[in-house]
């Protein structure tokens, strides 16, 4: 799991969380009015790209896979998203923070490196999820409707109902997804990417994005990692899951194609995770103060067969606890399509 806004496009299936997406332009290193726009160039012709303005704003952009590597496990940079800082940096954590909590408690892919109990639950958690994930990877009986829904049965509405159910049944066995929890998700998702500021104070005022986070809790007994999982890895399966009906509803292709890339081609991560920035330095060449944020381009950054470790951040202390279930999931699903 991991601490993201928009999910869209490849999964680190988690168990991970979304993260806003950087709304400030980059477009060619070109300045916005009021504020300096520092482009440092790397001698791999890849770029971090910060937009700066002193106590303003501190945005650091980063696409290149290796540098997205060295990020996420330098210890100068972490998920401690609380403290001081710019206001544009501050009020963007704050309301992430906001969304991904309950009662007071951050869900745990927005707890920082050093927090212990994030690090034994997220430890315990893979290991269990392996076991899962050579159970379901053969194609079980318990997948049969999700394949028969790959095979072109069903509305998006049902596959929906069938990912959250498939993932709810990871922490509780005996969990079913309504249509109110997965409205439920949905809710808290858009809350997460949505810039409809009085849309967003009307949830907040009248209780509906905490109602929304107290349903799916109390049907997974509080588990928070499960709420995460629930609401963005539910998103990420699904997305894979249209893109496999898609290369199943073509003969010539569903029998041609390896079940090692049909899963690749299904497996879709967040579009972005934060880091802050503990300490003052330099990385790639581009210089940063302690509370500037570096925004991971995941999504982008994991396209190719040599990066696709960044799909679920394999490399990481932040790995995603479900970085073999996923695949897995998503082979068992394609192992029962295609033998029909």
């Amino acid at each position: 799991m991991e601490d993201h806004t928009r999910v869209k496009s490849i999964s680190s299936a988690t168990i991970h969380a979304p993260i806003e997406d950087v709304k400030v332009d980059h477009e060619n290193g070109s300045h916005q009015p009021g504020f300096e726009t520092i482009s440092a160039q790397k001698t791999s012709d890849h770029t971090i790209k910060r937009t700066y303005f002193p106590g303003i704003i501190d945005i650091l952009e980063v696409t290149d896979p290796a540098e997205i590597r060295t990020i996420s496990n330098d210890s100068r940079f972490d998920r401690d998203f609380t403290g001081h800082g710019p206001v544009r940096n501050v009020l963007r954590l704050r309301k992430m923070l906001r969304i991904f909590s309950l009662n007071g408690r951050v869900f745990q892919p927005f707890l920082p490196r050093t927090n212990a109990s994030r690090a034994a639950a997220q430890d315990e958690l893979w290991s269990r999820l392996n076991v899962k994930a050579a159970e379901v990877k053969h194609g079980p009986a318990e997948l049969e409707p999700l394949a028969e829904w790959v095979r072109g049965s069903g509305t998006a509405e049902k596959l929906d109902l069938l990912v959250q159910q498939s993932i709810g049944r990871l922490f509780v066995g005996t969990f079913t997804a309504t249509k109110e929890s997965v409205a439920a998700a949905h809710m808290v998702l858009e809350a997460a990417s949505s810039s409809d500021v009085l849309k967003m104070l009307a949830w907040r005022i009248s209780g509906r994005l905490e109602r929304a986070k107290t349903l799916l809790a109390s049907m997974v007994n509080g588990d928070l990692v499960a709420v995460v999982a629930m609401i963005a890895a539910r998103q990420l399966i699904v997305d894979g899951l249209h893109k496999m009906r898609q290369l199943a509803a073509d003969p010539a292709l569903r029998s041609s194609i390896t079940t090692d890339a049909a899963v690749d081609e299904c497996l879709f991560t967040v579009t972005n995770v934060l880091r802050r920035a503990k300490t003052s330095g330099e990385v790639g060449g581009c210089p940063f103060r302690r509370g500037s944020l570096f925004i991971l381009e995941l999504g982008s950054a994991s396209k190719g067969s040599a990066n696709r470790d960044l799909v679920f951040l394999s490399q990481s202390w932040s790995r995603c606890p479900a970085e073999r279930w996923v695949p897995a999931l998503l082979e068992g699903v394609w192992t029962r399509v295609s033998v029909r």
